[in-house]
């Protein structure tokens, strides 16, 4: 009898153990994460924007060893507005948020703007004051992390130039609101739509 309830009581917590690990499989990849590569932007005719090789910096590697920068400007000058595009396919709906890989010298080059396709005003990404280090930053609204509601399909985001010598290495969309981004990521693929090419004729 002893013998029978001890296997019982055995395959009750090997059946938990069982639980537990599915479970924390399941927590472990509940959320989606994609990443994209900045130079891959469309609409990008060289006017501020220019692709840039830079094979690594202070921070340690360049993904791609490329970047997306906006051209130098003299001082006290401003680059005038340029505007690239980033099609997107959102495998999952959800609350998303977004980080961007930056680079910039100092305080006349450390933001730029992006919005979603259709949105109003001017809204921004970077103002932080770390400077001469590739690092991620977050898309906030003021403070805080701006949570961006997408739904599964295409998503269109617009960059444009604000300051002077601004260089952008990748982005990161994620539904985990506690991810803090380090160093580079693979790309995901097939994650952009490809920019169609114009008929020369």
């Amino acid at each position: 009898m002893r013998s029978i309830m001890m296997r019982a009581i055995l395959a009750t917590v090997l059946a938990g153990l069982v639980i537990v690990i599915v479970a924390g499989q399941l927590t472990a990849g509940k959320y989606t994460t994609l990443v994209f590569e900045a130079e891959e932007a469309q609409n990008l005719n060289g006017k501020e924007w220019f692709v840039k090789k830079r094979a690594e910096d202070t921070s340690g590697k360049v993904s791609g060893k490329k970047v997306l920068a906006v051209r130098r400007c003299p001082p006290g000058e401003h680059p005038k507005l340029d505007e690239v595009a980033y099609k997107v396919n959102i495998s999952q709906s959800g609350i998303y948020y977004l980080w961007a890989r930056a680079f910039w010298a100092n305080g006349c080059g450390n933001s730029f703007f992006f919005k979603i396709d259709g949105e109003k005003g001017d809204p921004f990404i970077g103002g932080d004051a770390t400077y001469n280090s590739m690092h991620w930053v977050c898309w906030k609204d003021n403070a805080d992390p701006r949570p961006l509601k997408l739904k599964k399909g295409e998503v269109t985001f617009i960059m444009g130039s604000k300051e002077s010598a601004t260089e952008i290495d990748q982005f990161l969309l994620t539904t985990d609101p506690e991810l803090y981004p380090a160093n580079i990521y693979k790309p995901t693929a097939n994650l952009l739509v490809k920019e169609e090419k114009k008929d020369s004729k």
